[in-house]
C-alpha cells in the first residue's frame, strides 16, 4: 500500500481556494481521494480545510463551493449539517494598544533557540485580538461528529505561555476537533487567543504557515505539500515579494529538504506569479476565491505534467488503484 501524507497550510480565505485548485488537479490527473491520506497536517485555515476532508466532503464539493456549483446529494447532507453562520470579519477591528500578548516571546522568539522566529517574537508584542472566533469551534464540530477524526489528522496551534508548537490530535492534549481548529485559527492581534486546560492557544502560523517538517521522520512514500503563504523559486525571496512570504518560503525550503533527506517523495505546490496576481490584498476577503481556485488547479496540471514530478504522480496513481479495490 502506497502512504501519502497531506500538508495544507495557512493563508485565510485564500488558501481553502488555493489548496482546493491544486487537490482537485491531483484528483483529475491521478485519481487520487485526499481523504483516503495516511496523515493530514493542517494549520489555520488549513486545518478547517483538513477536517472537512475527515468529515467526507469530496474534493469535488469543496470544488463546487468554490465556484458557486451544485454540491453532490452525500456533499449537501453534509454542509447541511452546518448551522452556525462563518461570522469573520473581512477586515480587523482597529488596533487598540493595550497590554502585550506575552512579551516573553520576544526573548522566546530571538534568542530561544537555534532557530531565530521573528513571527514568533512579533506576536508576543501584539495586543490580544478581540474578536470571538467561537463560530470555527461551532462549524467544525457540526459538519464533523464525533470528538476526533478516525484517520490521523493534526492540527497545529501555538501555546501562547510558552511559545512552543501545539500539534492536536498527535500530542497527549485532549480536546475535541473544533476546539483545536479555532486555537489552529487564532490570528494574533485579530481573534481572541483559545483557552484550553489553563493554557492559551493562537494561530499555528506562528511557529511555520505549513509545518510540514513533522512528517519528515514518518517513512511516508509521498507528501503533499500545499503552501499558500510561500511562493515559487524567484518570487520567494525579498524585495521581490513581502518580507513575511520570504521568511515563510525559506522555513518551507528547510521543512522539504528535512522531509527529502530521509528518502520520502515530496510533491510541493506553491503560488506561481499568475496564481499572485488573482488575489487580492485581503486574505481575509473570500470574493475571489473562484479565480484563486482556477488559478492553483491550472498551475497545479503543469506541475503534474513537469518530468521530475513523474515518481509522485506514478505513486498518487497507484494509491488510488489500490483504493479503489
Amino acid at each position: 500500500m502506497v502512504s501519502i501524507g497531506l500538508v495544507l497550510s495557512a493563508g485565510g480565505m485564500h488558501a481553502t481556494a488555493y489548496h482546493c485548485g491544486i487537490l482537485s488537479a491531483i484528483a483529475e490527473v491521478t485519481g487520487w481521494d485526499p481523504r483516503t491520506a495516511r496523515l493530514i497536517v493542517g494549520t489555520s485555515a488549513g486545518s478547517s480545510m483538513a477536517v472537512t476532508i475527515r468529515a467526507g466532503l469530496s474534493i469535488d464539493d469543496h470544488a463546487a463551493h468554490h465556484m458557486g456549483n451544485a454540491l453532490s446529494v452525500e456533499g449537501r447532507a453534509l454542509v447541511e449539517q452546518i448551522k452556525t453562520p462563518m461570522d469573520l470579519p473581512t477586515k480587523p477591528p482597529e488596533a487598540k494598544y493595550g497590554r502585550p500578548t506575552n512579551p516573553l516571546l520576544l526573548i522566546h522568539g530571538l534568542l530561544g533557540g537555534q532557530r531565530l522566529r521573528p513571527v514568533l517574537a512579533f506576536t508576543g508584542i501584539l495586543p490580544e485580538g478581540t474578536v470571538n472566533g467561537d463560530f470555527f469551534r461551532d462549524r467544525i464540530n457540526e459538519i464533523h461528529i464525533g470528538s476526533w477524526p478516525d484517520l490521523p489528522t493534526w492540527v497545529c496551534a501555538v501555546d501562547l505561555g510558552s511559545g512552543k508548537r501545539a500539534v492536536f490530535g498527535r500530542d497527549p492534549i485532549e480536546i475535541d476537533v473544533g476546539t483545536a481548529v479555532q486555537a489552529s485559527c487564532a490570528i494574533p492581534g485579530f481573534l481572541r487567543p483559545v483557552e484550553w486546560l489553563g493554557r492559551r492557544y493562537v494561530d499555528g502560523g506562528i511557529h511555520s504557515t505549513t509545518n510540514a517538517d513533522l512528517l519528515s521522520t514518518l517513512n511516508l512514500d509521498l507528501i503533499i505539500v500545499s503552501s499558500s503563504m510561500t511562493a515559487i523559486r524567484g518570487l520567494d525571496t525579498w524585495p521581490t515579494g513581502p518580507l513575511s512570504r520570504a521568511w515563510h518560503s525559506r522555513t518551507l525550503v528547510h521543512e522539504i529538504a528535512s522531509i527529502r533527506s530521509s528518502g520520502t517523495t515530496v510533491l510541493v505546490a506553491e503560488p506561481t506569479a499568475e496564481d499572485l496576481l488573482v488575489r487580492n490584498t485581503n486574505d481575509l476577503d473570500d470574493l475571489d476565491n473562484s479565480s484563486i481556485f482556477e488559478s492553483a488547479r491550472t498551475s497545479a496540471l503543469a506541475r503534474l505534467a513537469h518530468p521530475k514530478n513523474i515518481k509522485a504522480r506514478n505513486l498518487l496513481t497507484a494509491a488510488a488503484t489500490n483504493n479503489n479495490r
